[in-house]
């Protein structure tokens, strides 16, 4: 179990507390818990394991005593009880964005508001906006966004989809069922999915068992297609077939339905083949990756699409758009530097919030000065430690203000290896409003990359409305790099911008955007994304060199 698994019991029943009008104090005990296990490098299990979890700060042997509970039953009696006393619904009524528990509390208590529906009832009635503290603004809101809520029902982010896909294939590997492929929207990187589907191979028609699902059998041309969801509703679907159908099968169970009705039909000597490789090649087709199945024409670019050498994690060289404890970061400079070192990385790029977003603690002028003092040091040490070659790069991720300047004087600006220039705040634009306050931000000569360019959340929280053309010819204008954000919650730039990206010359940089240790090794699906894109090492920021990068920087300086 992951320990943001085990996080998100305890952060629930912190709500909880708040809803039902429990002791403040313990809910934020909870809520610190959370955190607190979020940000650990090392997983809960592990020092549960070693009889080490106490020794952690906030955690003493009540919350060791509840964690143990969330490993052996997915919850612990506190919960429990809690949402006993609780209508079942109101725990989706918490899901939505922009009500916490206090509001929530509220429209339960005056409104007897207990599900969704009751919600978008209340809210298209009118009611909600009659209430104190809410209004016709939150009214609205609430339709906007349980809307959305609903429209990610039984999805998952393609990382999350894919290690359940891998957890399958084990599961069925352990029976006995060999070849096993993922295939789906999973084996082409798409960004979130509602199902995860695999070919698995067997001489005697075996019936595959999955761990929580309870799968139901139909005759495929193929071979025989189990099918079911997991209790979050996500969908599995296993085909079962003989090993010589293994290559059609995962042909068409991969899809896209657009690209496999425009390749030529198969021959009865092709739908034969044990690989997919080796039927594209009786089909005399060249074989083109699954990533780039979702382009435009993908069928009828074959050719032009199996010669793209996709770049791959070994390609990167540095890890730029990171943060530490001098802003929001779980780790010091120095933890989340050598981290890096030890990765095999040769540089590291430190991104700490700027003064502006307070809620992040962002960096005063004084903390700048302080930190890159740090980082002179740290990189004095590691040139004469006889460790492999390894530098920091001073940058910021600087907030573009309302007005699209950025966060800092000049004079500030100026001491800076680099900087990523983000939108956090002022989320509510027009197409236009946005995309000027976005390009006025790539003007000033500050600005190194453009970080996560629409601040949207996966299944949680669309972006605001960009013209991403024109901010990509912005980009290309000033010699600004476009972030790839890596975290499977953005995967902003979106890859469906890419190939656009490409066309101008415009660098693309994947950034973990990594708040710990561990989240630096949000880089690789930062790089699925990027491959889905058609990205090549060559048009990476981030796969230059060391000298390379520090040599694009300088060119910078003089544009």
């Amino acid at each position: 179990m992951t320990n943001k698994a085990i996080a998100k019991p305890l952060k629930e029943t912190s709500a909880l507390i708040e809803l039902t009008g429990g002791n403040p104090f313990r809910s934020r005990a909870f809520a610190s818990a959370a955190r607190t296990i979020e940000r650990l490098e090392e997983p809960v299990t592990d020092l549960i394991e070693r009889d080490e979890l106490t020794s952690i700060k906030g955690i003493g042997k009540g919350l060791e005593s509840q964690i143990r509970e969330i490993l052996t039953y997915g919850s612990f009696e506190v919960r429990d009880d809690l949402l006993g006393a609780l209508p079942p619904g109101l725990l989706d009524v918490l899901s939505v964005k922009g009500l916490g528990a206090k509001k929530a509390r509220v429209l339960w208590q005056t409104l007897n508001i207990q599900s969704l529906d009751d919600l978008e009832t209340a809210a298209r009635t009118g009611r909600i906006a009659e209430l104190d503290g809410f209004g016709e603004k939150s009214q609205s809101s609430i339709i906007e966004n349980v809307a959305l809520l609903r429209s990610f029902e039984g999805r998952r982010r393609g990382a999350d989809a894919r290690l359940e896909a891998e957890r399958v294939a084990a599961q069925l590997q352990s029976q006995g069922f060999n070849p096993i492929e993922i295939t789906g929207e999973v084996a082409r990187g798409m960004n979130e999915t509602g199902e995860i589907v695999l070919v698995a191979a067997s001489e005697n028609d075996q019936h595959p068992l999955i761990e929580g699902v309870d799968l139901e059998v139909s005759d495929d041309p193929l071979g025989r297609a189990w099918t079911g969801a997991f209790p979050d509703g996500l969908a599995v679907r296993i085909l079962v077939c003989a090993p010589d159908r293994v290559g059609s099968a995962i042909l068409i169970t991969t899809g896209p339905s657009s690209f496999v009705e425009g390749l030529p039909a198969q021959s009865d000597q092709a739908a034969s083949s044990p690989t997919e490789s080796a039927l594209f090649e009786s089909m005399g087709l060249p074989w083109v990756a699954p990533e780039l199945r979702d382009l435009p024409d993908a069928a009828s670019r074959l050719g032009e699409l199996s010669s793209w050498n996709l770049i791959t994690d070994a390609d990167l060289k540095g890890v730029l758009h990171n943060h530490s404890t001098y802003s929001d970061g779980a780790h010091t400079l120095r933890e989340m530097s050598e981290a890096v070192r030890a990765r095999g990385f040769e540089y590291f790029g430190i991104c700490d919030h700027s003064q502006s977003l307070k809620v992040a603690s962002g960096m005063s002028a004084e903390e700048v000065a302080r930190q890159q003092q740090e980082i002179r040091a740290l990189n004095a040490e590691f040139a004469s430690d006889g460790g492999p070659a390894f530098r920091v790069f001073s940058g910021v991720e600087s907030d573009i203000l309302q007005d699209g300047s950025l966060d800092y004087p000049d004079d500030v600006l100026a001491t800076f290896d680099f900087l990523v220039a983000s939108v956090h705040v002022g989320f509510n634009m027009t197409e236009a409003e946005a995309t000027d306050r976005i390009i006025k931000a790539i003007s000033h000569p500050a600005t190194s990359i453009l970080g996560h360019p629409t601040g949207r959340l996966i299944l949680k929280r669309n972006g605001y409305p960009v013209d991403h053309r024109a901010i990509l010819e912005a980009c290309a204008s000033y010699n600004v790099a476009v972030e790839l954000n890596a975290n499977p919650y953005r995967l902003d730039l979106d890859w469906r911008w890419i190939e656009l990206a490409r066309e101008l010359g415009v660098l693309v940089s994947i950034n973990p955007d990594a708040h710990s240790i561990e989240q630096l090794d949000l880089m690789k699906w930062g790089t699925v994304a990027a491959r889905k894109g058609g990205l090549a090492s060559a048009e990476c920021l981030n796969a230059m060199s060391c000298d390379a990068f520090a040599n694009w920087l300088d060119s910078r300086k003089n544009r």
